[in-house]
């Protein structure tokens, strides 16, 4: 449990923004379409070709000083279209706090008791999604998205932990859409 209690501390710490963060939320707003793959891990290739296609949209959460995030992912294997579409989509909203630039998932809870934690930081042009895991048989699970924007649109990173060991790892670009999300 000292490890979980560790690894919380060091992905939180090295999260922190610094004093003076160059952007702020509504900098993130909008709707970000592209795709990436997966990317070399311990000096493995993947096992097959998965390329992923995604799509990321980042709106107000007025009543709770924060934003909702919303994100599909297509995952293609190999140059053949699949038969069937192996998507998934995922929303998290997120609550300000005290500190400037760091959010709350509003479903967050203690990860001791079985309950997924996750927050959120800005860190200059990086907005930054932790949630950590707990299985009751003590083994944890940490999964990392970094959203860092570019001139064109943003650029995600998305790092899979299991027990401190990096098992997967996603980089993508997305491209920003023409409307702001409102």
């Amino acid at each position: 449990m000292r490890a979980v209690l560790g690894l919380l501390v060091l992905v939180f710490g090295l999260s922190l923004p610094a004093a003076a963060a160059e952007r702020t939320l509504d900098d993130f707003y909008g709707t970000y379409l592209g795709h990436g793959s997966e990317e070399t891990v311990g000096g493995e290739a993947p096992k097959s070709k998965m390329t992923r296609f995604s799509q990321v949209i980042i709106r107000p959460a007025k009543d709770e000083r924060g934003f909702t995030i919303e994100w599909s992912t297509l995952k293609l294997e190999g140059d053949e279209l699949p038969k069937e579409a192996d998507t998934k989509t995922y929303v998290q909203t997120f609550r300000g706090t005290e500190r400037p630039n760091v959010f709350r998932d509003v479903t967050s809870g203690d990860p001791n008791l079985g309950a997924d934690a996750s927050w959120a930081v800005i860190n200059g042009d990086t907005l930054s999604i932790v949630q950590v895991s707990v299985a009751p048989d003590g083994n944890y699970f940490v999964v990392h998205y970094d959203r860092t924007l570019t001139a064109m649109g943003m650029d995600v990173r998305f790092t899979r932990f299991e027990n401190s060991r990096i098992v997967r790892a996603i980089k993508l670009s997305l491209l920003k859409g023409p409307a702001k999300v409102n």
